[in-house]
């Protein structure tokens, strides 16, 4: 049998580049999979936990603050801190070690005792009190960047709980908290207990606010906000305007709630107030609304152009479920301004037409 012939160089060429193009696919492929998961292993390596206590390497908050690296865990004993936090580290968590972490009595940058201008913040088993700055406005927290989570933590006599400013994406969840005394009026000017700006969503779930004196309790303009299984309530002392205050048109949900309007309320329109263009949904479920006034009144006053879903809601009898009540009055002077500047407008226009054609 003649000895078989090996191919050509020519004829195995084709097949060799073949190969290493699938070997290099193969690479690539494997780079994008395997390159975030190996970044996210090595910063959960980098993370580190930093201690704060009388007989731990940072005595306060704020000088374990100064060596935090985006993804660190702050872990405070323990005790009274008389101490306020500049937060400038992406997805930092600040949590208590144990019960009866204060932080108390101070603010930073004359805005709160927490003033979080980075992303993805977590606060865990504090309690943050006493906030007092000059403007009136001095908050538990300010989220001056994207994603908080709280966690278990108390709001008490602070002139307000948390304050957040515009931040479009932002996330806010705030979860088995309590909020007691904040917010307040001095004359003409309010800090309400709750202030969510412009940001994508706001859930607060499982948690009591109570004894606002005179402001708003929760005013938002998230996209969305959800309201599961809180408590809202003036209690004795409290006396809220609004429970809750929707002024830009977002969108509500709010389930198995109990909203509370107490004796010494500062208005009697309704416990929650909804105002702007709603574009997407407003959902009551389950909800009981106590009317505590002595004058009946409805659990909303609508002002959008949206009729919300009420569906198992327990409200006494006397009272009303929903009311659009003084949305004429209040339009009826808006639209009348705008009138009266666009027929100033139209006489200027008819005035300066009229000056060049017939001169003087």
């Amino acid at each position: 049998m003649p000895p078989r012939r090996l191919q050509s160089d020519a004829s195995v060429e084709p097949l060799f580049r073949l190969l290493r193009r699938r070997r290099e696919g193969l690479i690539v492929v494997a780079r994008a999979v395997l390159l975030p998961v190996l970044l996210l292993a090595a910063g959960a390596a980098r993370a580190a936990t930093l201690e704060v206590g009388p007989q731990r390497a940072f005595q306060q908050p704020s000088a374990a603050l100064l060596k935090a690296d985006d993804g660190d865990t702050i872990a405070i004993d323990p005790g009274d801190y008389f101490d306020c936090l500049r937060v400038r580290v992406n997805r930092l968590t600040i949590v208590g070690s144990g019960p009866g972490v204060v932080l108390t009595d101070t603010a930073c940058d004359g805005k709160a005792l927490i003033v979080a201008a980075a992303d993805d913040l977590v606060l865990r088993n504090l309690t943050l009190q006493r906030v007092r700055v000059p403007d009136g406005n001095g908050a538990g927290i300010r989220a001056e960047g994207r994603n908080l989570t709280v966690d278990h933590v108390r709001f008490i006599n602070n002139q307000s709980g948390i304050i957040t400013t515009d931040s479009p994406d932002s996330v806010i969840r705030i979860t088995d908290s309590t909020f007691t005394d904040n917010g307040v009026c001095n004359g003409p000017r309010c800090a309400h207990a709750l202030v969510f700006g412009a940001v994508a969503r706001v859930r607060i779930e499982k948690s009591v606010i109570t004894g606002t004196r005179g402001a708003h309790q929760i005013v938002t303009s998230a996209r969305l906000t959800e309201l599961q299984g809180d408590r809202i309530e003036d209690g004795e002392k409290g006396s809220a305007s609004f429970q809750v205050l929707v002024p830009s048109g977002g969108s509500l949900v709010m389930e198995d709630c109990v909203v509370q309007k107490g004796p010494n309320a500062a208005n009697t329109r309704a416990a929650v107030m909804l105002d702007g263009e709603v574009t997407g949904k407003l959902v009551f479920r389950r909800n009981r609304f106590i009317n505590d006034t002595g004058t009946p009144m409805p659990f909303i006053r609508n002002w959008t152009n949206y009729a919300p879903v009420m569906d198992a809601n327990v409200i006494a009898a006397g009272d009303s479920d929903v009311s659009s009540g003084g949305w004429l009055a209040n339009r009826g002077w808006a639209v009348l301004s705008q009138v009266k500047r666009t027929v100033g407008k139209v006489i200027d226009l008819g005035k300066r037409v009229a000056h060049k054609v017939l001169p003087i």
